[in-house]
């Protein structure tokens, strides 16, 4: 049950084939063997040991991947970390998780140690480029390292991963994520995609996060495929890198294939070498789908947590239109529930709350143990999902349990509303919120960034209301020129989008007033 298994054997089967690259940059699977064996005696040498935790504040890299198998090699816990937090924030993590190394970009670790805590002075340091005073360059610790394999022992059950929520509605909590965990969700992709050795995916987005990491290059690198990595994505970069590079799949969020198809090469880019495309996390428009499939190409919808490894629902990409908006059925090795506010199971149709049970799930927060105590029930994960099954037993997600609002008595469910604008002509990323109100309670509040010449928020209004209850058209419609604040699997952070909205329309949540 040691995920560093996979690269063993690959490296012992296929030494010469190429393993991952980034650029020009290439290493095979017997090289990156040899790599992360003597990283991990670096590791060991700077007093890394079984479950130690050892995390990563780089952009993508195959430092990044290095790293993650090295400590898979002596059995430290790999904490990924987003660098698109706060310093003050990725502090607080790096002291709840008790991390003791970090491998980090120049940068990142320059702006991380500006924000002078404690528990980032006690770092162990291993940077990428320009190590200073107390610091260990990370080739450095490679090359002169012995290369021999550490050989770690220990059960199914021990920490891989500690990978912290997106924290988009709340303060982020590291679910713990074990080697039988990882495997189990890696055996779930890959019968579904049905990957192999064959395979070969690209990464132009931040590999650290757990829809990437676990739901994606985890079980591509289990099976012997091929994993091209890129510093940022660019949808005319994206198709050239297909073609270039034969992917055969390509799995993002559905802003990310949206733009690929809005690209001006994207009807003549060669799409042949692709077999499998994947989203989740969003909604995603008619016309995206469409546009994949004049290609000849289906897009597979899926749904999952970071504390179940990043996937539990999917749906084949031949259903996506027949059911669209829907995530799918449960995985082969997922149970699931859909439960009332009282724990008891809905009829079909109705909407409830989402429980999951399954080897993939995580079995506790780290050193959290309310937290835990309030993610599961009688065994089963809470998802804090509300959806609804349909009859031929496929699942639609209706929203967050905690970004529904209730508006004079009335559910209403924000992203019932996105998915009607998902696709609107002239938008290009749009958020609904919930605004508090003298009369009704709370008004779904519209905030989005258009293209020039983009539509009116009468218009928007207007055709809410032709295709909702007039009651769940957005009440308010606010335009801003800055892209929306992401987390980096690309979710939305509401919190902080809320927050400036009702700044801007001089509305708070604990006086609100009526629209004007």
């Amino acid at each position: 049950m040691n995920l560093a298994g996979p690269l063993r054997y690959w490296a012992q089967r296929d030494p010469d084939r190429m393993a991952i690259a980034l650029g020009d940059r290439e290493l095979t699977w017997a090289e990156l063997d040899d790599r992360t064996s003597r990283l991990a005696q670096g590791l060991r040498g700077l007093g890394v040991g079984l479950g130690d935790r050892v995390a990563t504040l780089v952009p993508n890299c195959i430092e990044f991947c290095e790293t993650v198998l090295a400590c898979f090699k002596i059995g430290a816990t790999f904490v990924p970390l987003n660098y698109r937090l706060a310093p003050a924030e990725l502090a607080e993590i790096i002291e709840r998780s008790g991390t003791t190394v970090i491998v980090a970009d120049r940068a990142m670790l320059d702006a991380l140690l500006g924000c002078d805590e404690e528990s980032v002075d006690r770092l162990r340091r291993v940077v990428t480029t320009s190590a200073r005073a107390d610091e260990i360059l990370f080739e450095e610790l490679v090359t002169e390292s012995v290369p021999e394999d550490p050989q770690a022992h220990f059960a199914g059950e021990h920490p891989a991963f500690i990978c912290y929520t997106s924290g988009t509605t709340g303060a982020p909590k590291g679910a713990v994520l074990s080697h039988r965990n990882v495997l189990a969700a890696c055996s779930e992709r890959i019968a579904i995609d049905a990957w192999n050795w064959t395979d070969s995916t690209y990464f132009p987005y931040a590999l650290a996060f757990t829809g990437g990491l676990i739901g994606m290059w985890m079980p591509l690198y289990s099976v012997g495929g091929q994993t091209v990595l890129d510093a940022e994505f660019d949808p005319a970069r994206t198709l050239e890198v297909f073609a270039e590079r034969s992917i055969t799949t390509f799995i993002a969020v559905g802003s990310i294939l949206e733009s690929i198809t809005q690209s001006t090469t994207f009807e003549t880019a060669d799409l042949s070498s692709l077999r499998t495309l994947g989203t989740g996390g969003q909604a995603i428009s008619v016309a995206m789908l469409q546009a994949f499939g004049r290609r000849g190409l289906h897009v597979c919808q899926g749904y999952g947590l970071t504390e179940c490894g990043g996937l539990s629902l999917a749906l084949p990409g031949a259903m996506a239109e027949a059911k669209l908006g829907s995530t799918g059925i449960p995985t082969p090795q997922t149970t699931t529930r859909v439960v009332d506010g009282f724990g008891e199971d809905v009829a079909v149709g109705e909407v409830g709350e989402l429980l999951l049970r399954g080897p993939q799930v995580m079995e506790r927060y780290w050193d959290d143990p309310a937290a835990t105590k309030d993610a599961f029930v009688d065994g089963w994960l809470r998802t804090g999902d509300l959806v609804r099954q349909d009859e031929d037993g496929y699942y639609y997600v209706v929203d967050r349990a905690k970004d529904m609002l209730i508006s004079g008595g009335v559910n209403i469910y924000p992203a019932e509303i996105e998915r009607v604008l998902a696709g609107y002509p002239g938008i290009l990323e749009l958020v609904v919120i919930a605004a508090p109100d003298e009369k009704w309670g709370e008004v779904p509040a519209l905030i989005a960034r258009r293209a020039e010449g983009g539509p009116t928020a009468d218009e928007l209004i207007e055709y809410c209301r032709q295709r909702l209850a007039r009651y769940k058209a957005p009440r308010y419609v606010l335009f801003q020129d800055d892209p929306l604040p992401r987390g980096m699997s690309n979710k939305v952070h509401k919190n902080e989008v809320r927050q400036r909205a009702l700044q801007i329309l001089g509305l708070t949540a604990d006086q609100p007033r009526t629209r004007a």
